[in-house]
C-alpha cells in the first residue's frame, strides 16, 4: 500500500487565510394555489394555534393541540416539510432550528392542520432582535440574485462572497459535464484576464461530449434506464433509449419535444428509442404509468395516494385514477426477434374501470376532460403538460436542474411536488419556470441562466453569520461527488477507469479499459465501487436512489485497497506517463497533478513538501514515491468533494 507517505500532502492557504473548506486527509403558503381542501383532505376539524410562527434558531415553542394532542378523535401525528429548518413533537413543542421556511402538518384521523414556521436570524425583524445582521452590499442585476437575495435579507442571513476561479472552473466542469478539465485548459482559463471567461467556460463546456453524456446519465437514473429488473429494458434497448438521449442533449433538444416524443412514441424497443418510457416500470398498467408519468414529469409521487398507511399523502386516489385513464390505450406485444417488444396504441380510447366503476379521466387543477373513444388521450396528456400555463412541467424540470447544480431542490425533495412541501423560495422557482419557458423550454439555457448567477458563484466557505443555513442558497452546498464522477476522476488520475463485464442477462458484454463509469448506459451494469459510493440502482426515479451518504468501506477503498493500488501502479498509466515525461522535474510533475484534480497550482508550500518527499525517496524508488503524492491528493476533501 502507501503505508510509506508519513504526512499526507497539507491544502493550500488562500492568500494568508486558510482553505475555504479546511480540506484534509480523509475528511469527510401552500403551492401553486391548491389548498389542502384542493386535495380532498379536511382541515376544518383540526385547530392547532397559532397557524403561523416567526421565531429565530433556538428557540422553543409551545403550540396548542387540541386535548393535548390525544383525545377521543385519536393521536395526533406531526411532519415537518423542512426538519433541518423547524420541528415539532406530537405533544406541540416547536424547535427551531436554522434560518429557513418550514411547513408543519398535524394529523388525528382524517383531520389535518399546518403551521408555517419562519425561522429568522436575529436582526432580521425590529420584532426579534437585538443588533441587526451585517448584511452586504449585493449585486441584484441577474434575475435569481434578486430573489435569493431578497430572501435571505428577510431571514437576516448574508450570502458568502463569490468563488475563486479556480473554484468555479472545478464546480462548473464538473457539475455540466460530469468530468474534470484537462490541465491545458485550467492553465489557460486561469490565465485569461477576460471578466467573462466565466461565462465563456460555461458556453465551452456546452461543446464537449463529455457534457452530453452526463445529462443522459442524469435522464437515465429518472427514466429508469436498466436492462434487468424492474424496467427489464434489456441491454439493446438499453443502448438506443440511451444514445437517443445522449444525441438529442447533443443536439439541444427542447424539453416540451422531449417529453412529447416519450409519451405519443409507439413502436420496436430496439428501433424506436421513445418508445422504451412505456416499459421502463415494473407495472405495466395505467395506475402503474400514470405513476410514472406523474414522478418524472410533474415530480409528484401517486403511489403514495393508494397507501391508506401514509398519514401525509396529498394526493388523492381518484386524482390518481383521473390521471391513469389516460393510459388505457397503451398495449405491449412480442415479435419474432428475441427479446423485442412492440408498444402500442389501440385505436380507441377505453375507459378505465376500477372495482366495477368506470373512472372519469380528470387532470389537476382542471379538473374532469370530456371521454370520447376516438380520442388520442396521450395527445390531450401532452397538449396540457406542455402547455405554457401548467402548474407543474416547467417548474418540475427546473427544479430538478437547480437541484442538480445546488445541491438542494427549492421543494425538497424535489421529487415530493405537494401542498404539503411548497417551495422554500416561491419566487426563484417561478422565475426559473418562466425563464424555461420564455427560452422555448431550453434545457442548456436555463443551465447557462443558473450557472451566470452570482448565486451559483458564491464560495463554498460558510461565514458565522450563514453557517447554519441549509435552505437558502446563501452559499454554494459541498457535497461528494457523483459515485461515476468520482470513479471517472480517480481514471483521470491513473489512466485506470472501471471495469465493465455483463454477463447476465445474455447478451455477454465487454467494455474497453478506458469506458468511462458515467458513459455507462445500464445501471445493471456496476462494480464494486460504484455500489459502495452510491450509484443508483434506477429502481424507481425517485432522487433519493442516488446517496452520497459516507461509509467505512468508502475510506478504506481510498486510504488502503487493493483496487486503488493497482490502478496507482498501472506500468502505462498516467502516473508513469507523467513521472517520464517531467524526469527529475518533480516540481512540474506535481504541479501537473496540482491542475489536473484540484483545477489551481499547488501553494509554495505544498510544491515544498511534494519534491522533498520525492527527492528523499528517489534513491530507492522514485516512482512510489510519485504514486503516494497522488494517492494523498485523492484523499483529501478538496478533490473527493465538489465545492
Amino acid at each position: 500500500m502507501h503505508s510509506n507517505t508519513t504526512t499526507p500532502l497539507t491544502c493550500r492557504s488562500d492568500g494568508a487565510t486558510r482553505h475555504p473548506l479546511g480540506f484534509g486527509i480523509l475528511s469527510f403558503g401552500i403551492f401553486l394555489g391548491f389548498g389542502i381542501l384542493g386535495f380532498g383532505i379536511s382541515a376544518a376539524a383540526l385547530q392547532v394555534t397559532p397557524a403561523e410562527v416567526t421565531t429565530t434558531p433556538g428557540q422553543t415553542i409551545k403550540l396548542e393541540l387540541p386535548g393535548n394532542g390525544g383525545g377521543s378523535a385519536g393521536k395526533i401525528t406531526t411532519y415537518s416539510n423542512a426538519p433541518d429548518v423547524a420541528a415539532s413533537t406530537p405533544d406541540g413543542t416547536l424547535r427551531a432550528l436554522s434560518p429557513g421556511r418550514a411547513l408543519l402538518s398535524f394529523r388525528q384521523g382524517n383531520d389535518y392542520a399546518t403551521v408555517a414556521v419562519t425561522v429568522k436570524n436575529a436582526g432580521a425583524d425590529s420584532q426579534l432582535a437585538s443588533a441587526p445582521a451585517d448584511f452586504p452590499k449585493t449585486d441584484d442585476t441577474h434575475p435569481i440574485d434578486l430573489a435569493v437575495n431578497k430572501n435571505l435579507r428577510a431571514l437576516g442571513v448574508p450570502p458568502s462572497p463569490l468563488c475563486s476561479d479556480a473554484e468555479f472552473l472545478r464546480r462548473a466542469c464538473l457539475d455540466l459535464m460530469g468530468a474534470l478539465p484537462p490541465a491545458a485548459k485550467t492553465r489557460e482559463f486561469l490565465a485569461d484576464t477576460d471578466p467573462d471567461k466565466r461565462a465563456k467556460l460555461v458556453d465551452w463546456i456546452f461543446t464537449r461530449p463529455e457534457y452530453a453524456e452526463y445529462w443522459a446519465m442524469r435522464w437515465c437514473d429518472v427514466l429508469r434506464v436498466k436492462s434487468e429488473f424492474p424496467s427489464n429494458l434489456w441491454p439493446q434497448a438499453v443502448a438506443i433509449y440511451h444514445a437517443w438521449l445522449r444525441d438529442s442533449i447533443a443536439a439541444n433538444m427542447r424539453y416540451d419535444a422531449m417529453a412529447r416524443a416519450l409519451l405519443l412514441t409507439a413502436g420496436s424497443n430496439f428501433r424506436n428509442p421513445p418508445a422504451n418510457f412505456y416499459r421502463a416500470t415494473e407495472r405495466r398498467t395505467p395506475e402503474g404509468l400514470a405513476s410514472a408519468f406523474a414522478i418524472i414529469f410533474m415530480g409528484a409521487r401517486l403511489d403514495c395516494a393508494y397507501r391508506d398507511d401514509y398519514p401525509y399523502r396529498t394526493w388523492t386516489k381518484p386524482q390518481a385514477e383521473g390521471l391513469a385513464a389516460f393510459f388505457t390505450d397503451v398495449q405491449y406485444k412480442s415479435t419474432g426477434e428475441w427479446k423485442e417488444e412492440i408498444v402500442y396504441f389501440n385505436d380507441w380510447w377505453k375507459p378505465l374501470q376500477v372495482g366495477g366503476k368506470t373512472i372519469t379521466p380528470s387532470l389537476p387543477g382542471r379538473g374532469e376532460v370530456p371521454f370520447n373513444r376516438m380520442t388520442n388521450p396521450r395527445k390531450i396528456l401532452a397538449d396540457w403538460l406542455t402547455a405554457p400555463d401548467n402548474p407543474y412541467f416547467a417548474r418540475h424540470v427546473a427544479d430538478r436542474y437547480w437541484s442538480a447544480l445546488m445541491g438542494r431542490g427549492i421543494t425538497n425533495p424535489v421529487d415530493d411536488v405537494r401542498p404539503g412541501n411548497p417551495p422554500s423560495n416561491p419566487d426563484l422557482l417561478d422565475i426559473l419556470a418562466r425563464q424555461l419557458i420564455a427560452t422555448g423550454y431550453d434545457l442548456r439555457a436555463l443551465l447557462r441562466f443558473i450557472v451566470t448567477s452570482q448565486t451559483y458563484q458564491r464560495s463554498s466557505v460558510a461565514t458565522d453569520a450563514n453557517r447554519a443555513d441549509v435552505q437558502n442558497f446563501s452559499r454554494y452546498i459541498p457535497r461528494r461527488l457523483d459515485a461515476e464522477v468520482l470513479a471517472d476522476a480517480v481514471g483521470t488520475a491513473t489512466g485506470a477507469y472501471e471495469s465493465f463485464s455483463s454477463r447476465i442477462p445474455e447478451p455477454i458484454a465487454l467494455w474497453p479499459d478506458d469506458f468511462h463509469s458515467v458513459q455507462n448506459p445500464d445501471s445493471s451494469v456496476t462494480t464494486g465501487f460504484l455500489e459502495a459510493f452510491g450509484r443508483p440502482g434506477r429502481d424507481t426515479s425517485y432522487a433519493y436512489e442516488r446517496t452520497r451518504t459516507p461509509s467505512l468501506s468508502q475510506a478504506l477503498y481510498f486510504f488502503d485497497s487493493d483496487e486503488l493500488t493497482k490502478k496507482l501502479k498501472k506500468k502505462d498509466g498516467t502516473i508513469a506517463a507523467l513521472a517520464k515525461q517531467f524526469g527529475s522535474d518533480y516540481a512540474g510533475f506535481c504541479e501537473e497533478y496540482y491542475l489536473m484534480l484540484l483545477c489551481r497550482p499547488p501553494t509554495a508550500a505544498e510544491r515544498a513538501r511534494a519534491v522533498r518527499y520525492i527527492r528523499e525517496a528517489a534513491a530507492n524508488n522514485k516512482l512510489q514515491a510519485q504514486q503516494d503524492v497522488v494517492w494523498a491528493l485523492l484523499n483529501t476533501k478538496e478533490f473527493l468533494y465538489q465545492h
